[in-house]
């Protein structure tokens, strides 16, 4: 950091030198031409600006009063209060909905069950869960791209041992 300034003032004291060093018709060229390029610079920037502010004037007059109107501690409650409330309910809804499909799903497993040949006692019995594991594997229905094989190995009265 020191070499850095060092270095700086360094560079300041040969530049400063040489300026001096500079004939006086060229120092007078030099201040014109960066008295030009100020006022042309300051010209074009302030033509720029006017336009925009022309143009975004009203836009950012109506967002000021937006955000003067919105920036009060009362209002700004309000509205996250009534952003709260909307997720919990929201939330509460969504837990609802799941809750009674939930329901309705072991509703119809139930019935299913209950509406069944075996007993329900067989649904119990881990021996047939592995019958019924393995006899599923065995004779599943092959994806779309083998349906035709699959119907072409069926009995012609199409009785599977399912």
């Amino acid at each position: 950091m020191n070499e850095d300034r060092l270095t700086a003032n360094v560079v300041k004291r040969l530049l400063d030198e040489s300026a001096g060093q500079v004939p006086p018709h060229i120092q007078d060229r030099l201040k014109l031409a960066i008295s030009k390029s100020v006022q042309l610079h300051a010209e074009k920037h302030g033509q720029h600006a006017k336009s925009r502010q022309a143009n975004t004037g009203k836009i950012a007059d109506l967002f000021q009063q937006f955000s003067e109107w919105f920036n009060r501690p009362a209002l700004s409650m309000a509205v996250s209060a009534l952003f709260i409330a909307g997720a919990v309910f929201g939330v509460a809804q969504f837990g609802l909905e799941n809750y009674d499909a939930r329901i309705s799903e072991t509703a119809d497993l139930d019935a299913a069950i209950l509406s069944d040949d075996l007993p329900p006692d067989a649904y119990l019995d881990p021996g047939f869960i592995n019958y019924a594991t393995e006899l599923q594997k065995n004779n599943a229905i092959p994806a779309e791209d083998g349906i035709e094989q699959w119907m072409d190995s069926l009995p012609a009265d199409f009785t599977t041992s399912i």
